[in-house]
């Protein structure tokens, strides 16, 4: 490459590549350069007029045309406006009581944008005005930059017209008109915040709703306010934008589209939170954003999410109607594809629920924009050549998109291992309980894990498929936590026949911590008299991952009080520490002995557990009514435990039912 590259920069070499090309190559025209003279004279003359006629204090904006190395940066002068010059003449200022007045006033249509000018408008509306200036300084800038951009491509686009008729000469006139016709009054027909901000007001929305919009969605104040009915054609942009607006809706039908249909008719939100999804769903009011999150709201219910479902969750609506469709659509076509087998009616409800948030924002996330001073401010980051800048925002595309490629090939060579090695057949089973199992983990590990089971263990691929489908969580663990579980299971005794049957059938034992978990519930059955601790976990594999202060420790102690021959029921009924102490041990010893008057220290632990409450009631209670007065005490005595709950729990829904109803009427 460094040859090739001095060999481009040799005269030499050039001349031998002119004189070697072909007769129809010289009869090419040339283009003109994308730098030269005549565009900086013309973005001097911009300079001059913009501050001439107006009286404007410029200011310094950059633009990179990302060719040249010599010529890359050029700095444009542009009028900051303020509230002193706001209207055509530079004595005349105007203030809040003049905005609330609906009088006519001969504004340039950029001028209307001027920060203070949005300030006041929004502080009108009841916005506090550190956000009001803040929205209007966001404002400013994104009209600011639109119009540069749009003038610098005009000119060069007129130049190069020139340049293949054969009239370019470097003495062409460099006034394009550009500033002057940009603020002129005239072109007020096209763009009116003014307007914008009545519309929305109609629809609806408040002060800090706008100014909110306005600052995540800053075009919003450049659309059309109202539809045409008369007038088919879209008016271009006067400032020299052309074909901005051509195929797009006016403000007053994507507020139909996406406020007024989607969310309150579609998803049937009310005002108050259809207003808040809005605040959190940058560009939903613009015609693309409008039309993606129909689209994705279309795709979710095809995929078997109701509208009632997909709008329950207010806290993630805003960022699914903010996701691609596109890329959403990718996912689906994934996991329903002949590798997955996942049924179309199975994915919306795994998509829709909160575990799904991480597999979204890893293949399908959403595009927020950036800013160089968010860059700055939030990473601490020092950009100070124009490379740096470029390759700091180059990070929301390509490697954007690396990033989602990267993910789904992750995914890909988790489900070959997960298919071929593990025999996994049910990927919905997984993918429901487990939504970021496919790439999240380290592929090797699932390997190593799955090899370590087969051939250590002794579990047959029908036994780690079953395993992995009842605990996904099982992938996430390094396999050296495992083999630590497996050599502990062996130091306490447990048969290595055993041993895959009790990790089949409780594969959660291999997430437990020997330390924390295991070690303090051994030490406690050898405290209570248990010796063969291997055969009694065998029995109850979960035992182990019971707390011992919680669960083991307050059901023995009241098993010694209602029970002569405490230890021996245990070691003959292990089970006994699977139940529930209050909603089942207490309660049907307490119907023994209070209900029937049947002496309890006698009966054996396993009768009085382990049938159901009807079978209870007759084999052991020896009620002749099936069950009935049984049921009847049961009932009797949970209402009566769980009043004081019941009772806060009511009183907590009245004061939130309270503060919403509050917080609509404001």
């Amino acid at each position: 490459m460094q040859l090739i590259s001095h060999h481009v920069r040799c005269p030499m070499y050039r001349l031998a590549q002119n004189y070697a090309s072909t007769a129809e190559e010289r009869k090419q025209k040339a283009k003109a350069p994308l730098v030269d003279s005549t565009l900086l004279r013309f973005l001097s003359s911009q300079k001059d007029s913009g501050s001439n006629k107006n009286g404007n204090v410029p200011t310094t904006t950059r633009i990179d045309d990302g060719l040249s190395q010599n010529n890359r940066v050029v700095e444009v002068d542009l009028p900051t406006f303020t509230a002193e010059n706001i209207v055509e003449s530079s004595s005349e200022k105007v203030t809040q009581t003049a905005i609330q007045e609906d009088k006519p006033i001969d504004i340039s249509w950029l001028s209307q944008y001027n920060t203070q000018r949005v300030a006041l408008k929004l502080q009108a509306l009841g916005v506090d005005s550190d956000v009001s200036l803040n929205a209007g300084e966001v404002v400013q800038d994104y009209v600011l930059a639109r119009v540069t951009r749009s003038r610098i491509r005009r000119f060069l686009q007129e130049r190069d017209a020139l340049w293949e008729s054969g009239k370019y000469s470097s003495s062409v006139g460099s006034d394009r008109k550009g500033i002057i016709e940009s603020m002129s009054p005239a072109a007020a027909s096209s763009y009116d915040i003014d307007g914008v901000i009545n519309v929305m007001t109609e629809y609806g929305l408040t002060g800090n709703d706008i100014a909110v919009v306005f600052t995540h969605t800053p075009s919003v104040v450049m659309m059309r306010a109202r539809t045409i009915e008369s007038d088919d054609s879209i008016q271009t942009d006067e400032s020299g934008d052309d074909k901005q607006q051509r195929q797009s809706f006016a403000l007053d039908k994507t507020l139909d589209f996406a406020f007024v249909g989607l969310l309150s008719d579609t998803l049937k939100l009310r005002r108050y939170d259809a207003r808040k999804v809005l605040r959190g769903t940058p560009g939903l009011l613009t015609s693309k954003g409008s039309a993606s999150a129909i689209q994705v709201v279309d795709l979710m219910v095809s995929l078997g999410s109701s509208t009632n479902a997909i709008a329950r969750d207010k806290a993630r609506l805003p960022t699914l109607l903010c996701r691609s469709p596109a890329l959403i659509f990718r996912l689906v076509a994934f996991l329903s594809s002949a590798q997955l087998k996942v049924p179309l009616s199975a994915i919306g409800p795994i998509l829709r629920q909160r575990q799904s948030a991480d597999l979204l924002d890893a293949v399908a996330p959403v595009k927020r924009p950036l800013t160089l001073n968010d860059a700055i401010s939030s990473k601490n980051m020092t950009l100070n050549t124009d490379s740096e800048i470029r390759g700091y925002f180059k990070l929301d595309n390509t490697i954007r998109q690396q990033k989602i490629d990267e993910n789904y090939r992750t995914m890909e060579a988790t489900a070959n291992i997960l298919k071929r090695s593990a025999g996994i057949r049910d990927f919905r089973q997984i993918l429901s309980s487990h939504p970021d199992a496919l790439f999240r983990h380290n592929v090797t590990n699932i390997h190593k894990m799955v090899f370590f089971l087969r051939n250590d263990v002794g579990m047959t691929k029908d036994d780690i498929s079953k395993a992995i489908q009842t605990f996904p969580t099982l992938l996430e663990h390094d396999v050296s936590r495992i083999k630590d579980i497996v050599k502990f299971l062996h130091l306490i005794e447990v048969d290595e026949d055993d041993l895959p049957s009790i990790l089949r059938s409780f594969p959660a034992t291999l997430m437990l911590d020997v330390e924390k978990d295991m070690i303090p519930v051994v030490q406690f059955l050898r405290g209570i008299g248990v010796r063969n601790i291997g055969r009694f976990v065998t029995r109850l594999p979960p035992v182990l991952g019971y707390s011992v202060e919680h669960d083991l420790k307050p059901k023995w102690d009241f098993l010694r009080e209602v029970c002569q021959f405490d230890y021996f029921e245990v070691v003959r009924f292990p089970a006994y520490f699977s139940y529930p102490l209050e909603r089942v041990i207490k309660m049907r010893y307490e119907y023994l002995r209070d209900c029937k008057k049947i002496p309890i220290q006698l009966a054996r632990v396993d009768d009085v557990l382990r049938f159901g409450d009807r079978d209870f009631a007759t084999e052991i209670a020896l009620d002749n009514d099936k069950g009935a007065a049984f049921a009847k005490f049961v009932e009797k005595r949970s209402s009566s435990s769980q009043h004081p709950v019941r009772k806060r729990r009511k009183t907590q829904q009245q004061r939130s039912k309270k503060k919403k109803k509050s917080i609509e009427q404001q």
